[in-house]
C-alpha cells in the first residue's frame, strides 16, 4: 500500500465493498465538493507524479460540436518513392540477369504499380548519377499496373545493368530536360490526397456509496491536504484527520486511473463492419475510440535489446534528415524511472572521458570538500546534444513504471515499460501533435445520490432523499478522447521484453 507521506501514522489495507462503513471512517470541505475535486486532483499528481492526463493540459483542448466520430486529415509528402515492378526489352521480353537493358540507345520498358512519372521526365533508381532515364510518352495501363518506355540519358552506349532493375528498386524523378528552343510542355506536378483520420469517443463512469454516519469520523493519521497560507502568507503544508478526505482522495484517484488508462491503452472495440459487440449493464452499446498507445502503432516503432545513445541518436538522426529542417530538431522523449536512470548512465559513460569532466570534477559541483573527504554526487544528466544538432530532453512519466498496469518485469529492476522511450512530436509545428478531445457544452459530470445525510457533501439533512437507507454516492461520467494528429511525427523505443 503506497505510504501518504512519512509523517503517516497508521497504515491501510484495502478493501472492494461497495459500500464503506464506519469501522473503515468524512470530507474537509463539507460546503465545497467541487474544491475538494481539484485539490484531490493536484494532491495524486503530487503523489504519483505527472500522468498523461497532467502532460496534456500543457495544450488546448480540441472541441467538437457534437458526440459524432471526429474526424482529421493528414497531408503526406509528394515526394517519395515508387518500387519498380519489371523491366522489359522493346520486344516486351523480361530483362533477363546478367544482360543490358538500352545498348545503343535502344528504348525499353519499366513497369510501375502506380501512375506517378510524366512524359519528358527524367528518372532514376538507386544509382542516381550513372544510370538516368528519360521517359517517351504517357505510361500505358496493364491491368493495374503502368508501363512506362524510357531510354538512357547518360550519353552511354554500354545500357544498364539488370542488377539495376530488380523487383524492388526503387525510383524517383529528378527533372524535365528540353532543348533550347522548340521545346513543348514536359513534366508535371503531383498533388497528395489528404488521408482522412477517424476515431470515437470513449465514455466512463464511476461510483461509490458510503454510510451516512461517517460525516465526522476521524483517523489517527495526518492526510496532507497540499499547501495553504500561513499568517504571514507564506505556503505551509496541511494535513486533515477526516476520513472523508481519504474517500476523496482515493475517488479522484481512481477516476485519474480511469481517465489515463483509457487514453494511453485504449482500442477501439468497431470490428471491420462498423459493428459494437460490446453492451454495457443498460443493454446499451459501449463506444471506444483508439487511445495513443494503438495510434502511436501507425508511426515509428523501434524495438532494442540493449540501449545506447548511439541506437537512439541514429533513429533521431535518419529521422531529422529526411523531415526537419536544421534548427528543428529538439526532442521530448517520456520514459519511467528506469528509463531515466538507463539514460543517464550512458551519457555519464559517453562524457567520463572528457576532460573538463575528469579533471574539474569540482567546479562542475561532481566533487565538494568534506572535511577531510570529498562527497561525490553522481550527476543525473537529463539533456545531450547529438551530432547534427539533435537535442534530447528526458521527462519522467510515473505511468510507465506502475506496477499493476505494466506486468511484465525487466531483470534490471522495475518493468519494462518503464525502460520504454517515447516522442509524441518529432519536431516543430504550429500545432500540437497530441491533444485531448472534447465535446463542447458537455464537461466531465458529477452527481450525488443521498438518504438523510451526505458526508459527500456535509448536508445533515435532505428534504429531497433519493432514497430511504441513511447513505450516499457519488457518480462521475465523462466522455472523452484523445488525437495524434500525425502518426508519423511520433517515435517509440520499446524494449524486445516489454513484448512479453
Amino acid at each position: 500500500m503506497v505510504k501518504l507521506q512519512k509523517f503517516q501514522t497508521v497504515g491501510f489495507t484495502g478493501w472492494a465493498s461497495e459500500v464503506t462503513k464506519a469501522n473503515h471512517i468524512d470530507t474537509l470541505y463539507h460546503k465545497s465538493p467541487q474544491l475538494a475535486n481539484q485539490f484531490m486532483i493536484q494532491l495524486a499528481a503530487r503523489n504519483f507524479g505527472k500522468a498523461l492526463e497532467a502532460f496534456l493540459t500543457k495544450f488546448p483542448t480540441k472541441e467538437f460540436e457534437s458526440d459524432d466520430e471526429y474526424y482529421w486529415e493528414v497531408i503526406g509528402s509528394a515526394r517519395r518513392n515508387i518500387p519498380l515492378i519489371e523491366a522489359r526489352y522493346y520486344d516486351g521480353s523480361k530483362v533477363e540477369d546478367g544482360a543490358n537493358a538500352g545498348v545503343n540507345g535502344e528504348p525499353f520498358y519499366l513497369v510501375f504499380g502506380e501512375q506517378w512519372f510524366f512524359n519528358g521526365e527524367e528518372i532514376f533508381g538507386n544509382m542516381n548519377e550513372v544510370y538516368p532515364m528519360l521517359i517517351k510518352g504517357t505510361p500505358r495501363m496493364e491491368g493495374t499496373n503502368y508501363v512506362y518506355e524510357v531510354e538512357l540519358s547518360n550519353g552511354s552506349n554500354e545500357g544498364i545493368p539488370a542488377e539495376r532493375l530488380q523487383l524492388g528498386e526503387r525510383f524517383s524523378y529528378n527533372a524535365a530536360p528540353v532543348a533550347r528552343g522548340l521545346s513543348k510542355e514536359v513534366g508535371g506536378v503531383r498533388h497528395v490526397a489528404p488521408a482522412t483520420m477517424r476515431n470515437e469517443w470513449t465514455t466512463i463512469r464511476l461510483y461509490d456509496k458510503v454510510s451516512g454516519d461517517l460525516m465526522d469520523k476521524k483517523v489517527a493519521i495526518g492526510v496532507p491536504a497540499l499547501v495553504k497560507q500561513d499568517g504571514s502568507g507564506k505556503m505551509v503544508p496541511t494535513t486533515v484527520n477526516k476520513w472523508m478526505f481519504q474517500q476523496e482522495y482515493d475517488f479522484e484517484r481512481t477516476w485519474a486511473e480511469y481517465k489515463n488508462n483509457m487514453m494511453y491503452y485504449s482500442v477501439s472495440n468497431r470490428n471491420n463492419n462498423g459493428e459494437y459487440r460490446n453492451f454495457d449493464q443498460g443493454g446499451e452499446v459501449i463506444r471506444k475510440g483508439d487511445g495513443l498507445r494503438a495510434q502511436m502503432q501507425k508511426g515509428n516503432v523501434h524495438y532494442y535489446n540493449k540501449f545506447t545513445l548511439k541506437l537512439l541518436e541514429d533513429i533521431l538522426l535518419q529521422f531529422s534528415v529526411q523531415n526537419l529542417e536544421y534548427g528543428d530538431r529538439t526532442f521530448m522523449i517520456r520514459t519511467g524511472e528506469f528509463g531515466f536512470a538507463q539514460f543517464a548512465k550512458e551519457a555519464r559513460s559517453a562524457v567520463s572521458g572528457w576532460t573538463e569532466f575528469t579533471f574539474n570534477g569540482d567546479n562542475l559541483g561532481i566533487l565538494s570538500k568534506n572535511g577531510n573527504g570529498y562527497t561525490a554526487r553522481n550527476p543525473q544528466i537529463t539533456e545531450w546534444f547529438g551530432p547534427n544538432n539533435i537535442h534530447i530532453k528526458v521527462e519522467i512519466d510515473s505511468f510507465y513504471d506502475d506496477p499493476v498496469t505494466n506486468k511484465i518485469p525487466h531483470p534490471n529492476g522495475g518493468v519494462a515499460e518503464s525502460y520504454r522511450y517515447d516522442i509524441f512530436d518529432l519536431g516543430t509545428s504550429q500545432a500540437p501533435n497530441i491533444f485531448k478531445c472534447a465535446i463542447k457544452g458537455r464537461p466531465e459530470s458529477r452527481g450525488f445520490m443521498s438518504g438523510m445525510r451526505n458526508p459527500w457533501t456535509g448536508a445533515t439533512s435532505n428534504n429531497y432523499m433519493s432514497y430511504s437507507e441513511d447513505s450516499a454516492s457519488i457518480h462521475r461520467m465523462a466522455s472523452f478522447g484523445v488525437c495524434v494528429l500525425d502518426p508519423t511525427r511520433t517515435m517509440s523505443l520499446i524494449p524486445m521484453i516489454a513484448l512479453g
